[in-house]
């Protein structure tokens, strides 16, 4: 899965920030109309007609967090929550799922909407998310869709320490801030807890990027714990999904995945084309053999995103 403060009182200051949304129509994603600096991140939602776009920094060059549209909150506008969903190729009935980062909520709010049934928890560190996911982004939550706010990792580590506590069917791993994953929820012994709390046919997606060389050593890390790890790549983007099968689940060929999402397009009816996210499987794709993987102890994170990475597949 990642706001100015109103002050009541000061006429010079709610004009100061009538005049700071109002500068900010200009941008390409509309009118800026909350803005706010959080423990954990500085918040900007924008609004142009019934699209509207959460972000993190009003740099360029960071990422669109969430983006939808209140019109039809069906229609995703970032390929990334379409692509989230190829974990049901390899689960297609989940009873349980984990969605670490909430953001506007797309993801658990479009599984959710497909699978009624499913119990989902999410976990968010910042409660002032969870706001903004509520009251912008058409986020509800139910009995069966749970916000916690807690650190990704100190859920789970908490969920371990439950006698009898349920194991999840999918795993969504997509918490972010403004720059890149938090890189204490990218290390070997961060996906061993999450391994720990995976069902034995169940399967974990991670979102990621795959143009630099901590992909390499992303997918070196999934292999590492899992024993095995497919790719899933976009086309729009520059984002991927890593999946990692428990070991009671089993590698897909592109045929296969195919064969599934078909399966589940008529099952489901996904206002999106599951087939389409199911042929963006790419077997062929490995880590570089020369990159380490990620523990806690090592994680060089920002110095691998600045590295151009290698063209490295099957032979």
């Amino acid at each position: 899965m990642r706001k100015v403060v109103l002050i009541a009182g000061f006429c010079v200051v709610g004009l100061w920030q009538l005049l700071f949304v109002n500068a900010s129509a200009g941008d390409e994603w509309g009118l800026l109309v909350h803005q706010e600096d959080s423990l954990y991140h500085g918040i900007f939602v924008y609004k142009k007609g019934s699209v509207v776009t959460l972000r993190f920094s009003r740099q360029p060059a960071v990422q669109v967090q969430s983006q939808v549209d209140l019109s039809n909150l069906q229609d995703h506008r970032l390929e990334y929550t379409v692509m989230s969903f190829c974990g049901l190729l390899y689960k297609p009935q989940p009873r349980r799922m984990l969605v670490l980062g909430l953001g506007g909520g797309t993801i658990p709010r479009e599984m959710h909407h497909y699978f009624p049934a499913l119990e989902i928890d999410v976990a968010e560190i910042d409660p002032q998310i969870r706001k903004i996911a509520a009251e912008f982004f058409g986020f509800t939550e139910d009995n069966r869709m749970r916000v916690n706010i807690a650190d990704g990792r100190m859920f789970i580590k908490q969920r371990l320490r439950k006698e009898n506590a349920e194991k999840y069917d999918i795993v969504i791993l997509d918490a972010f801030n403004s720059d890149y994953i938090p890189f204490h929820l990218m290390t070997k012994e961060f996906l061993d807890e999450v391994k720990s709390v995976l069902a034995e046919d169940g399967a974990v997606v991670a979102n990621v990027f795959q143009n630099n060389r901590l992909f390499d050593a992303e997918l070196a890390t999934f292999i590492a714990v899992f024993g095995r790890c497919q790719v899933f790549v976009g086309t729009y983007s520059t984002n991927a999904m890593l999946v990692s099968p428990g070991p009671n689940g089993k590698i897909l060929t592109v045929q296969e995945a195919v064969s599934q999402a078909r399966i589940l397009q008529r099952k489901v009816n996904f206002a999106f084309d599951m087939v389409t996210v199911a042929s963006r499987l790419r077997p062929e794709i490995h880590p570089d053999p020369q990159i380490k993987i990620l523990t806690d102890d090592r994680a060089p994170v920002n110095w691998l995103r600045e590295q151009k990475r290698k063209d490295v597949t099957a032979k």
